[in-house]
């Protein structure tokens, strides 16, 4: 075989092989349908295996026809500027009314302002609001509905639509700074003072309180719990009920007028100490109510009742608003409120010196977006948080101490509201600089609160408690504000205490 043939037999062979590659020798072509299509994405994903992704669904803003769009449509961002524009009114309202005037909780449709009581135990805080205008089981309650932490809880009511659809509800935000209860040995506790009783009926002397005065004392929130209170002279259990304790001569081991209980919290021993028969009355639960006789009640070793923090700060903001039954939402009035546990200062002109005081602010807000022609275009509202830092400069110290203080400082009272955290989680740079004076013969302090706004000046009002005297200034401060912004306002309540 001469070269060029075997070169022809080697490109054929060649030829042969490649045309059989597509599989089983049948000669099949490489572009026909008989190969693996190459891989895709599911339906709705973009990329190529094995990196597919499934986009976002739209913006409502961007297809509010698309049937899984996520987020608020124009019209809801409509509805929300158009609420929040009547926050802003309610919130100049709230900022035009003399101090004298504040309507608080309740607002000005209130013939006599709700009641606010605040109680802390060991399962935490009870913060209680009661309209003294309605009553009776028909009265639609506040509710606590929201704790955001830190003391601040959010209570609301709505009460029933009227004829026209309206459906009216109330809000109120509070932060208060009350503790839990502290546990404190027994004979410390006010009005728990221990002393030697002698003569007792077996015949020792052990320190014990009496809870006798003259010959009766009132069980005040449920303060004494007899273990066995009904014992073998009780009557049944179910109704209201006098029994009576007496000794039984035939069992002279044991007295029968001795009872373990606890009295405030704290465990320890009842007895009957006189010569004559011993009462108690329980309610229909068995709960003494009074007590007849001379008792004495001798606490365990260790024994402890907690004592409620009587020293608490609580400041916050009622609004009401309405919805029509078109779904409009109002916002009708804005009151803010401030106070304290203790009683005011009264009269701070003997005080003297400088002091800081720390705490917080809380109250309602209106967060406003402009376009470039400086027109509104969207709004938003909610409630804030933020930290209130003030500075009290009250009468000249001694001109022998380490320095005078200058004359235009004396009896003013600034400080500022900063870092607002807005419930709506919009970023701002919000800070309130307080700026006012105090009046010297009084506890009261009041001036200007600038938000930034070119156009006006906030205000505020503030009032010290606390036993002050020359050397003892305000344990505490709080007050109520509002302010203007560029892009926004506020108005809220603040309590803050004296830096230790």
């Amino acid at each position: 075989m001469d070269m060029k043939r075997f070169f022809l037999y080697a490109i054929v062979i060649a030829a042969l092989v490649m045309a059989g590659c597509g599989g089983n020798g049948g000669g099949t072509d490489m572009t026909g349908g008989g190969g693996t299509p190459p891989a895709t994405c599911d339906p709705g994903q973009t990329g190529t295996p094995p990196n597919c992704v499934t986009p976002p669904p739209p913006t409502c803003l961007e297809d509010p026809d698309a049937a899984n769009c996520t987020g608020p449509t124009q019209a809801d961002i409509d509805a929300a500027t158009e609420a929040a524009e009547t926050k802003t009114t309610a919130i100049a309202t709230e900022a035009a009314q003399a101090a004298d005037a504040d309507a608080g909780l309740g607002g000005t449709g209130a013939t006599t302002p709700y009641t606010l009581a605040i109680a802390r135990d060991r399962d935490g805080t009870t913060v209680t609001i009661t309209d003294t205008n309605l009553a009776g089981a028909m009265d639609p309650q506040f509710m606590q509905d929201m704790d955001m932490g830190g003391g601040t809880t959010r209570h609301t009511r709505t009460l029933a639509a009227d004829a026209a659809g309206n459906v009216e509800e109330e809000v109120v935000m509070v932060t208060t700074d009350i503790e839990a209860p502290k546990a404190t040995a027994f004979g410390e506790v006010a009005d728990q003072n221990l002393h030697l009783n002698p003569a007792t009926t077996d015949g020792t002397d052990f320190r014990s309180l009496q809870i006798t005065n003259d010959g009766t004392v009132e069980a005040s929130d449920n303060a004494i719990d007899l273990m066995n209170v009904r014992g073998p002279a009780a009557a049944s259990s179910g109704g209201t009920q006098t029994i009576t304790y007496t000794d039984d001569a035939g069992t002279a081991d044991v007295n029968e007028r001795r009872f373990m209980g606890t009295y405030n919290g704290a465990a320890g021993t009842y007895v009957c100490t006189g010569t004559s028969a011993c009462t108690a009355m329980t309610n229909d639960k068995g709960v003494v109510s009074a007590m007849g006789g001379t008792w004495t009640f001798t606490p365990d070793a260790g024994a402890t009742s907690d004592v409620a923090d009587a020293d608490y700060l609580h400041y916050g903001f009622w609004l009401k608003k309405t919805t029509d039954a078109d779904g409009v939402l109002t916002y009708n009035e804005v009151e803010t409120f401030a106070n304290s546990s203790i009683a005011a200062s009264d009269d701070v002109s003997a005080v003297t010196g400088t002091a800081t005081y720390s705490g917080g602010a809380t109250g309602v807000y209106v967060k406003n977006v402009f376009a470039s022609a400086g027109t509104l275009d969207t709004a938003t509202s909610g409630y804030f948080r933020a930290d209130a830092n003030l500075t009290a400069t009250f009468g000249q110290v001694e001109v022998d101490s380490e320095g005078t203080i200058a004359p235009n400082m004396l009896w003013t009272l600034t400080g500022t509201i900063s870092d607002y955290q807005l419930s709506g989680g919009e970023a701002n740079n919000w800070m309130t600089v307080l700026d006012g004076d105090i009046t010297e013969d009084s506890d009261i302090a009041s001036g200007t609160a600038k938000g930034g706004s070119p156009l006006n000046d906030g205000s505020f009002s503030a009032t010290f408690h606390g036993t002050v005297d020359a050397t003892t200034q305000p344990s505490a401060v709080v007050g109520e504000f509002n302010s203007s912004f560029t892009d926004g306002s506020v108005a809220g309540g603040f309590g803050a205490r004296i830096d230790q």
